[in-house]
């Protein structure tokens, strides 16, 4: 596998029919995101199927990410109109007379010096009062306004809130088996616990993926991360909740913590914006992409580049040539780990999301022994020539703490569960392979890899791989055992 970060499309009216999609999947799409913000039930339903269908042709392992609306806050109906710097406007309900209508659940939330941004932050309000049902702003940057035009409140504790129709949308991903949700508006680790509630309700278990794009979440970073499977860094709305100078910074900060605790990270929004109406990106945009892999990302995203722009499948193909451009300079370059350095100095439970002590328990002594392996594996590939790094994986946990610490090698996760081999596609330099047998003995599984390894042109009978498993493999542990093997027939 040349390239291993990995990339995620936005699937809409250009790019869901089956002979675009079949293309796309061909050039290099890990991940299909559904946005449900957009488009219906049947539409979307209609999407996943296809996905799984031109997958299964390519003999792919593609995941699904439904990404749900969540809370929108938005203008009601009003006369389009100009606001002017210095002038003073009334906020309220629309049942009264007032400049800009909005919902009451907004208006609870205002207090005086708080900022009122609308349209992604063309336009800036600061509040000077409440009373009652409505709300004085002073305008501190004028522009148009227009009926439905989104709000942002970077300094308001605005709830996070699962609405009806994210209820129905989560009951989708779960009949159609979707890979991830995404949570929108995210603040705290307790909206993420929220949402988990929310989906087993309805009957699954299912992986969330924690899209940062408030003020407020960058303040609980790492609870967060902690809580979620994965995280995104949508930059798009994080942009108008905080300067944007700071933004680049919050993305290295961001794809830092998902490392640490081995949790994927995705970097999102405009990374090829002018590939919507042209077949080429910009000299900014081609840097923006390999600079967040420089910085460690895991994955990422194209958005209305293949959603709704004229160039999708070139849109993912242009990505690809310059992560794989940017990696192969990476690897070049003097190998500096000081993950693996400090990791005897570190604490280990703490960066993995689990903290040793009175509270310890046999799961958290796991965790613990399985990323001592995983460390062990990615330093012993790195002083001895190795083909592959093979993890075998229950649930993609080993998987996760083998990508965190970046090794030169390839890393192959065999796996008897097609949706861990899905969802593992999210995760930085993982090749996931699917096996069809059953198996009950370390010896089973030693000899699957071999097979599986020699048919997919992996691995060559003599070379060195190293396996990492746990043992005795009937009772299905966290991984505690790392084996040297070389291949055989």
């Amino acid at each position: 596998m040349k390239r291993r970060a990995k990339i995620v499309a936005t699937l809409g009216p250009k790019s869901n029919q089956t002979a675009v999609l079949r293309r796309l999947l061909k050039v290099g799409v890990d991940v299909c995101r559904l946005n449900l913000s957009h488009g219906d039930h049947d539409w979307h339903r209609d999407a996943i199927r296809k996905v799984r269908k031109l997958a299964g042709e390519q003999n792919r392992q593609t995941a699904v990410l439904i990404d749900l609306m969540g809370p929108r806050y938005r203008l009601g109906t009003l006369e389009p109109r100009r606001l002017r710097k210095g002038e003073t406007v009334t906020l309220g309900d629309k049942r009264e007379r007032v400049d800009l209508p909005v919902k009451k659940a907004i208006l609870t939330q205002l207090h005086p010096r708080d900022r009122v941004l609308l349209d992604n932050g063309l336009v800036e309000l600061r509040v000077v009062r409440r009373r009652g049902g409505r709300v004085t702003a002073k305008v501190v940057s004028g522009g148009p306004v227009a009926s439905h035009k989104g709000i942002n409140l970077p300094d308001s504790a605005l709830p996070f809130t699962i609405s009806r129709k994210d209820h129905a949308d989560i009951e989708l991903a779960v009949a159609e088996s979707a890979d991830y949700i995404a949570a929108s508006y995210v603040g705290q680790a307790r909206d993420i616990h929220s949402l988990r509630r929310a989906v087993r309700k309805a009957g699954a278990e299912i992986p969330i993926v924690a899209k940062l794009e408030r003020g407020q979440a960058i303040e609980h970073v790492d609870e967060i991360v902690v809580a979620a499977d994965a995280v995104m860094v949508a930059r798009g709305d994080l942009g108008v909740e905080v300067p944007l100078h700071r933004v680049p910074v919050l993305q290295k900060l961001i794809i830092d913590s998902g490392r640490r605790h081995g949790k994927p990270v995705i970097v999102a929004t405009q990374m090829l914006e002018s590939m919507m109406e042209r077949p080429r990106p910009t000299r900014a945009e081609s840097s923006d992409v390999a600079n967040a892999v420089f910085d460690g990302a895991d994955a990422l995203m194209l958005s209305g580049e293949t959603a709704a722009g004229d160039y999708p499948v070139e849109a993912v193909r242009t990505m690809a040539r310059i992560v794989e451009e940017a990696e192969s300079y990476a690897r070049q370059r003097p190998h500096q780990d000081t993950t693996l350095a400090t990791l005897a100095q570190s604490d280990l439970p703490h960066r993995i999301g689990f903290r040793d002590g009175p509270a310890s328990t046999p799961e958290t002594k796991g965790h613990e022994i399985a990323d001592v392996v995983a460390a062990s594996a990615v330093f012993a590939a790195r002083n001895m020539p190795v083909r592959q790094i093979v993890a075998f994986s229950q649930g993609g946990f080993t998987a996760r703490l083998i990508a965190r610490y970046r090794p030169g090698a390839p890393i192959a996760v065999l796996t008897t569960a097609p949706a861990v081999a899905r969802r593992m596609q999210l995760v930085w330099g993982v090749r996931p392979l699917v096996l069809a047998d059953d198996v009950r003995t370390h010896e089973d599984v030693v000899h699957l890899i071999d097979r599986e390894l020699l048919s997919a042109r992996l691995a060559r009978v003599g070379d060195a791989i190293l396996i990492l498993m746990g043992h005795p493999i009937a009772e299905r542990p966290l991984t505690n055992l790392m084996r040297i093997h070389r291949v055989r027939k």
